[in-house]
């Protein structure tokens, strides 16, 4: 059974070196140290006082005589952990570089790894943990002198041992230019922070090790390297698990026979109650939760939310003049709002998001005149308060100029009525002596400007799309008016600033012809302005008269059975002809319109116990004792929760972009096309579902990745092919993976698919995907972890 460390027996020493007088510093290292020692601190199993930092020690022997005064107090757990330059001498021996080692001669002025080694062996400690962050770490475990080999060897004869390395014996560490942390630190203080998902109660040392590996390799750097005796790493857990999910059926279930004594117990328990005084506070109370979408990730959904804007600024830097339609499938209640809270903030430095309610707009037709409407609102928005009148001006110009004859006329019958309207008051004298005539002279030229600028807004109103009632005028009277809004609308993002991009919620609760109407007009935009054809040149273009253009971006947030329903409805005549096996009429739609569409993930058993746990304040385990402060030999001085959050979010942040980097490279690319390549005949003659394809599984494994459930890169292609393919029977497997059996075993088709998608279950190219050996055969367990639900501990080797 796994336990944590007895704080009141473990010691913990953290060595670090990051400036050099010879050697290249390192200044990510004082954060290693700094925020190290704060997860143990906080873990439970190590006291703030018994966690020493040593940082830019002098010499060789400060290092060695502060750590032998803490080894010795440790008769439980002892950890020693480096993070530096890594020399190997001319002997082969492993050199830990100080402030003042030459990289020549590191024996004379360096930490020998031996040295280390002989204060670990003489520890009283029953568990001894060494980490090493430093190039050539992996010579800690197998030395390439004999006399090294047999100091290691009396070391494995202890109790127990566990040394983790960043790299093998002949691999260089990496610590990323600007990063808060090193990769493989940064690494390791994240999995302590935040937990390991689907991972049980206590992180082990084992479990560490084997998530640090997986990571690594999956990001292309340097493989960690473990070595333990007697079963150690499965003994000892670091820390609590953050991202523990108990599941309910873990609960215990009271056996027949104690129900009778648990009642008693209860009723006990109220009898003591009832003396009790009535002035206590009253902690059954659940306070009133509101509907209204989160700004705080209580689902787990910011990895989706992080890909997403990455895949957004990588669609805008190399195709600018390409629009990118998202589209996030999900029932209601299942957390689209908040998603698109969490994605604004990612996107809003790089773009200029606009909101879009489209149940609240809808009530306004015609669609486009909302979406210019919020559109310009935003714009406007953007600048200055002082200019944004002079934009409204610039905006009315170029509509004017762009239709021309209907604003002329209303300019010209506008300024006439106001001529007369002057020449009527205006005085007939010649002069105006009298202070009569002044005054009458006044007031026919305030009539008149009034009249200007009364005429002038009831002109805009029913002619510049100023209103409803202006804008369907506009349809009625135009030959084209398509085109004109078209042109006004690349006008407006020329004009934004920043690349656009549109957040279209609530549109599953709209009806049917508004749903067609505004996604039919979505698509007659993005393809009237120009966006179709990107130059990928990696830099927006000059618009007509110098403004940036910039393509429009939408993502919409909506349940996908609520859209293809409307379409379906609204096409009813052309389902027969059109539908095909697996892929209905709502589906090729939605095909055609968006070139990725993801669904929202389904909250597992867990989640949903934490969330719900969250809502009413369930308490977690009780936080470790605060203590005083440092040791006064501490150099290192704490730093705020706050800072170590912010160098913990700038770490995620660079992490993110090298997920996505690496699961968009070569090899992703070649798995890729292996792929297509088998199941080329799948896919058919369609260049839009091979697009499709790439654009599916390209987002889907970083998700994946970044959410913690590891599930083979093949697998995730398989079911991105099904997802592309056979869009309908991949809904019911993410609903009923166990479905799957009824495709393997086409006996058991009726047993698991309703009538109208057993056709498509019977099909034997589906049958091959689902059975194929690169990847497969899928099966319940694998679908769950490709949808994003996990079910249990997964179990990692």
């Amino acid at each position: 059974m796994p336990r944590l460390p007895d704080p009141e027996r473990s010691q913990a020493v953290l060595i670090g070196c990051d400036a050099y007088a010879h050697l290249p510093d390192i200044p990510a290292i004082r954060n290693n140290v700094v925020d190290l020692r704060s997860v143990l601190g906080e873990s439970g199993g190590f006291r703030r006082s018994g966690v020493l930092t040593v940082v830019n020690p002098s010499h060789a022997d400060e290092v060695v005589v502060r750590t032998n005064e803490v080894t010795s107090r440790a008769s439980d757990v002892l950890l020693v952990y480096y993070a530096g330059h890594g020399l190997v001498g001319d002997d082969g021996e492993l050199y830990l570089a100080l402030p003042e080692t030459r990289q020549d001669d590191p024996s004379l002025s360096a930490l020998p790894f031996h040295s280390v080694r002989r204060v670990l062996n003489r520890s009283p400690a029953r568990v001894k943990i060494l980490v090493l962050d430093c190039c050539y770490s992996g010579r800690a475990l197998t030395s390439m002198s004999s006399s090294a080999a047999s100091e290691f060897a009396a070391l494995s004869e202890v109790a127990g041992t566990f040394t983790l390395t960043s790299s093998a014996s002949t691999a260089l560490a990496l610590a990323r230019p600007g990063e808060p942390y090193t990769a493989f630190t940064g690494e390791l203080i994240r999995l302590l922070r935040q937990g390991i998902p689907g991972s049980a109660e206590l992180l082990t040392l084992g479990a560490v090790a084997a998530e640090l590996r997986y990571t690594m390799r999956s990001l292309g750097l340097p493989g960690p390297q473990v070595q333990e005796t007697n079963g150690v790493g499965v003994e000892v857990g670091l820390v609590r698990n953050r991202a523990y999910e108990p599941l309910a059926t873990e609960s215990p279930t009271p056996e027949a026979e104690d129900i009778e004594e648990a009642e008693e117990a209860e009723e006990a328990e109220e009898a003591e109650e009832a003396e009790e005084p009535e002035d206590h506070e009253d902690h059954e109370d659940v306070e009133w939760a509101h509907d209204a979408p989160a700004t705080e990730d209580l689902l787990h959904r910011a990895p989706m939310a992080k890909v997403l804007a990455l895949r957004l600024m990588e669609t805008h830097v190399t195709q600018p003049e390409l629009s990118f339609l998202v589209h996030l499938d999900g029932p209601w209640g299942s957390g689209k709002s908040s998603l698109l809270n969490l994605l604004e903030g990612q996107l809003d430095t790089h773009f200029r998001v606009v909101r879009f309610d489209a149940w609240q707009q809808s009530r306004l037709a015609p669609a486009w005149w909302s979406l210019l409407t919020c559109l310009r609102q935003a714009v406007a928005g953007s600048r200055p308060r002082w200019s944004r009148p002079f934009v409204r001006v610039r905006e009315s110009a170029a509509r004017a100029r762009r239709t021309g004859a209907p604003y002329a006329l209303a300019f010209v019958v506008v300024a006439l009525l106001a001529a007369l309207l002057g020449y009527l008051i205006w005085p007939q004298d010649s002069g105006l002596g009298g202070w009569e005539q002044q005054v009458k002279a006044a007031t026919a030229l305030f009539a008149a400007l009034g009249t200007l600028g009364a005429g002038a807004l009831l002109a805009a109103r029913l002619f510049l799309w100023d209103s409803v009632r202006g804008a369907r005028l506009f349809e009625q009277t135009q030959a084209n008016p398509m085109a004109d809004i078209a042109a006004h609308f690349q006008w407006l993002l020329e004009h934004a600033g920043k690349p656009v991009v549109f957040f279209v919620d609530d549109l599953d609760r709209c009806g049917q012809a508004y749903v067609v109407e505004f996604l039919d007009m979505v698509q007659t935009l993005v393809r009237a302005t120009g966006n179709g054809t990107g130059t990928g040149t990696g830099n927006a273009t000059r618009g007509a008269r110098g403004g940036t253009r910039y393509a429009a971006h939408f993502v919409v947030a909506a349940d996908g059975s609520w859209l293809r329903r409307s379409y379906e409805t609204a096409h009813e005549s052309f389902a027969d002809c059109i539908t095909e096996p697996g892929r209905p009429l709502g589906h090729l739609f939605l095909d055609k319109l968006f070139q990725l569409s993801l669904p929202v993930p389904t909250l597992s058993a867990g989640a949903r116990t934490a969330y719900l746990d969250r809502m009413l304040r369930v308490a977690g385990p009780p936080p470790p004792p605060e203590e005083a402060g440092p040791s006064p030999r501490d150099p290192v001085t704490p730093r705020a929760e706050g800072d170590f959050m912010e160098r913990l979010r700038r770490f995620e942040e660079g992490r993110t972009r090298s997920v996505y980097e690496t699961m968009r490279g070569v090899t992703e690319r070649r798995r890729a096309e292996h792929t297509l390549r088998k199941f080329a005949a799948v896919l058919g003659d369609n260049p839009r579902a091979v697009k499709k394809f790439l654009n599916i599984y390209s987002v889907l494994r970083p998700i994946r990745f970044m959410e913690g459930i590891h599930v083979d890169p093949d697998a995730v292609a398989l079911w991105s092919l099904i997802c592309v393919r056979w869009p309908n029977v991949a809904d019911h497997l993410a609903a009923h993976p166990e479905a799957v059996e009824g495709i393997a075993e086409p006996l058991w088709v009726s047993d698991h698919f309703p009538e109208p998608l057993r056709a498509a279950a019977q099909s034997p190219e589906l049958r091959a995907v689902v059975t194929s050996p690169d990847g497969g055969p899928l099966t319940p367990e694998l679908i769950r972890q490709c949808s994003g639900v996990r079910r249990g501990a997964a179990v990692r080797s």
